[in-house]
C-alpha cells in the first residue's frame, strides 16, 4: 500500500515536471523563431540588408496590421535596412490552410515598400528576421498626436505615403469608384464602428461613438463645409440604415456586404464566420479606407481604419475624430 502510493506521488511529480518541461521547450522554439534573428541563404544582393517585417497575431485586420508595418517599415528604414513585409509564412485571416508559405496575402492590397517581395530575396545574404511581437508603436490612441497637434505623426504619414502603395488591383477599384460616385462632389467621409464596440466596450480600446452622436456632428461638418454626400464606412447593417433613413441618396458606400449585429460576437467575427471570400472581405475593406482618405471631409471615432484613414491622408478641409477615452 506505502508503495503504490509512493508510485503514485512519483508518477505525479514526473507528469508534472515533465509539462513544465514541455511548455517550457515550446515557449523557447515559440520566441526563437518569433524573435528577431539573422539569416544568411546566399549570396545575392551583398550590397543590401533585408528587413522582414512580420506579425505573429493570425487573427488582427488589416489596418491593425497596416499601422503596425508603417511603425516597423519606419524602423527599418532608420537603420538603413530594406524592408519587405512578410505576410506569407504564418497564418493569417487571408490566406486558407494549403496558402500559407505560398502567397503573400499583403501582396493582394499593396506593393512591397521597396519593390522587393519575398521570392526575391530568397538567396540573398543579408537578412534580418524582424520580430514578430508587436512591440512598441507610435500612440494610436491619442487624438491630438493623431491629428498632427503633437508629436511625430506626420513622419509615419510620410512613410505611409511614400512607402505603403496600393496593388494595382486596390488602385483600380479606387479609382473606379471615385470617377463614377465621388468626382465633381464634396463629400463627407464618416467611418462608424459597429455596435458590436457600443454594446460590447472592449476593455481598452478607444470608445466608440452612438450613431446619435455621429449624425450630430456629421450635420455640422456638412452644413459648415457645403459637402454634398456622405461617403459612409461600416460594415453593421444596422448602422448603414440608419445612415440611409436620415441621409437618403446623400449616402455612398462601396460595400457590398453588411453584417447585422446579434449582441453576442464581434462585428469582425461575424464576418469571419459569414463571409466565404475573405481576400474580397478584405479588398472591400482597404477600398473602403482608401476612399474615405480621398475625402474632402473626416469625421469618425478612434479605430485602426481611422489610423489608416489618417495615415494615407494629411491634408482634409476638415478632420475630426471622436475623443471618449477606453473603455474600462
Amino acid at each position: 500500500m506505502i508503495h503504490e502510493k509512493i508510485y503514485i506521488w512519483i508518477k505525479k511529480i514526473w507528469y508534472a515536471t515533465y509539462i513544465r518541461f514541455r511548455d517550457w521547450l515550446h515557449d523557447r522554439r515559440y520566441r526563437k523563431y518569433w524573435g528577431e534573428h539573422t539569416a544568411h541563404n546566399g549570396r545575392e544582393h551583398a550590397d543590401k540588408t533585408f528587413f522582414i517585417v512580420r506579425r505573429r497575431e493570425s487573427y488582427t485586420g488589416l489596418f491593425s496590421d497596416f499601422m503596425i508595418y508603417v511603425n516597423k517599415t519606419k524602423q527599418a528604414l532608420d537603420a538603413g535596412y530594406v524592408p519587405v513585409i512578410d505576410m506569407q509564412t504564418s497564418e493569417n485571416i487571408y490566406l486558407s490552410g494549403e496558402e500559407i508559405g505560398k502567397i503573400n496575402a499583403w501582396e493582394y492590397y499593396f506593393k512591397q515598400p521597396c519593390g522587393y517581395s519575398l521570392k526575391d530575396i530568397k538567396k540573398a545574404k543579408n537578412v534580418i528576421w524582424g520580430s514578430g511581437f508587436t512591440g512598441k508603436c507610435f500612440p494610436y490612441t491619442d487624438i491630438p498626436y493623431l491629428l498632427n497637434e503633437v508629436g511625430d505623426f506626420a513622419c509615419y504619414q510620410d512613410i505611409a505615403r511614400k512607402y505603403f502603395r496600393l496593388s494595382e488591383e486596390a488602385l483600380n477599384r479606387v479609382n473606379s469608384f471615385y470617377e463614377r460616385e465621388m468626382k465633381g462632389e464634396k463629400v463627407l467621409g464618416v467611418l462608424c464602428r459597429g455596435t458590436d464596440y457600443t454594446g460590447n466596450k472592449p476593455f481598452g480600446h478607444p470608445i466608440q461613438p452612438d450613431p446619435e452622436s455621429v449624425f450630430e456632428k456629421a450635420d455640422e461638418v456638412l452644413k459648415t463645409f457645403h459637402c454634398t454626400k456622405i461617403f459612409l464606412g461600416t460594415e453593421d447593417a444596422d448602422i448603414f440604415v440608419r445612415f440611409k433613413e436620415k441621409y437618403r441618396d446623400r449616402v455612398i458606400t462601396n460595400r457590398r456586404h453588411f453584417v447585422p449585429y446579434n449582441g453576442e460576437a464581434s462585428i469582425g467575427k461575424l464576418i469571419q464566420n459569414s463571409v466565404t471570400d475573405l481576400k474580397e472581405e478584405g479588398m472591400e475593406y482597404l477600398v473602403t479606407i482608401a476612399l474615405l482618405a480621398r475625402c474632402n471631409c473626416f469625421v469618425g471615432g478612434c479605430t485602426s481604419g481611422t489610423v489608416g484613414v489618417l495615415l494615407m491622408n494629411n491634408e482634409f478641409e476638415h478632420r475630426y475624430v471622436f475623443d471618449l477615452g477606453l473603455y474600462a
